[in-house]
């Protein structure tokens, strides 16, 4: 546990521009954001690159039962990541386990809460509630919140924010499906999504992006995940395709165009293995610099790698419960959840509605084995965050 925690200051520093000889200073239980200063290149290769060793020096954490995990041996890097035939994995570290299943709601109130959001599921319109204890109103007072993060019905008032979940929506992970089954507004048709369950009941708030909703009282910070490299490949196609859909003279889009464009980047494959390939002279030196910075997530160019697993992990507390939905297991993992609550596991595929996505081309999927393998490097960072999101 104590390495664990020197692992993730060890991420914190890798972007920012703190001295690797500040750690003592910052263990256990520091809460700065170091993610916002962007910081120096030499020091941040320096504490990846630490950062990194220690990490593949614990690739033999205990792997057991049904559940896999990208487990990369010191000495054979590139060939344990080339066998990686999927990037749907999961973790099980028994010391972690959740010990306390006493669930949060008993049966009766939790039936109470179903049958009063069944009932706005079915009668609501398209009517937006604002709730209590807004973390985003007590930061911006005068500041609008987005419908988006407000739910398709009333607050239930025992729902105080200690037994509330606040929604982490992790862009291009699966958000969208989960926030709109749990009443939420991002990328969902006209028809009402919400699924009746104590999950949606009690799920209060949410954080995208610029956007901070949640509250350090909350009773579970949930996080909706996605393997590291398949959300970045659906981050890098989103991106293009708004590029292509629509015009813009804004600062983020002439920045997004001259990365994408102007580098002439075809694919995430075709950026891979021009921009991030060692020695390669098929990209200029420019486009090579900033194909690892985006996606580092040190540089604004593609928003969904900006804003990556690093950037919602630091906006939880240290000491956040974290319950976690996978994109490749939502149905188990919904139900898992929807237990710890005290709910029930009535949870089926056909209640998944898919949104926000689109047909993709055969290219667009693509990557070479050496593609993949200096996208996963690159990576490092982002795949150490995730794993410890998912022992969290």
């Amino acid at each position: 546990r104590q390495l664990s925690s020197i692992i993730r200051e060890l991420i914190r520093i890798g972007v920012s521009n703190k001295q690797p000889t500040d750690l003592p200073t910052m263990l256990p239980n520091s809460d700065s954001r170091y993610r916002k200063d962007g910081g120096s290149n030499a020091n941040r290769n320096k504490a990846l690159f630490f950062c990194a060793a220690l990490a593949l020096s614990l690739a033999s954490i205990k792997l057991s039962g049904t559940n896999r995990f990208l487990a990369i041996s010191n000495a054979a890097a590139e060939d344990d990541l080339i066998k990686a035939e999927t990037f749907s994995f999961d973790l099980t570290d028994e010391e972690n386990d959740i010990t306390d299943t006493t669930p949060l709601f008993d049966s009766s109130f939790a039936e109470y809460l179903k049958k009063g959001l069944s009932w706005y599921v079915a009668n609501a319109g398209n009517k937006h509630f604002f709730y209590p204890d807004s973390n985003f109103h007590k930061t911006w007072p005068k500041a609008d919140i987005p419908y988006w993060t407000k739910k398709r019905f009333p607050l239930n008032k025992y729902i105080t924010p200690g037994k509330q979940t606040c929604f982490m929506h992790v862009g291009k992970a699966g958000g969208s499906t989960i926030g709109c089954l749990l009443g939420f507004s991002l990328h969902c048709d006209t028809n009402n999504q919400t699924v009746t369950s104590l999950l949606a009941a009690t799920t209060a708030h949410a954080t995208h992006r610029c956007v901070h909703d949640c509250s350090d009282e909350a009773a579970y910070n949930l996080f909706v995940v996605r393997d590291p490299l398949a959300r970045a490949l659906s981050a890098f196609n989103y991106g293009k395709q708004k590029l292509l859909e629509k015009n813009s003279t804004s600062k983020g889009w002439v920045r997004d165009k001259e990365f994408i464009f102007d580098c002439e980047f075809a694919s995430l494959n075709d950026l891979a293995e021009r921009g991030l390939v060692k020695d390669s002279d098929n990209a200029t030196e420019e486009c090579r610099v900033r194909s690892k910075k985006a996606l580092l997530g040190i540089e604004t160019s593609l928003i969904h790698w900006y804003y990556n697993y690093q950037y919602y992990y630091e906006m939880v507390s240290p000491d956040a419960n974290i319950v976690v939905i996978r994109n490749e297991h939502i149905v188990d993992d919904w139900n898992a959840v929807e237990t710890l609550l005290g709910g029930d596991a009535d949870f089926t595929q056909e209640h998944v509605p898919v949104n926000n996505a689109r047909e993709k081309k055969p290219e667009e999927v693509y990557l070479s084995d050496a593609a993949k393998v200096v996208l996963c490097e690159t990576l490092c960072n982002e795949i150490q965050v995730y794993k410890t999101i998912l022992k969290r």
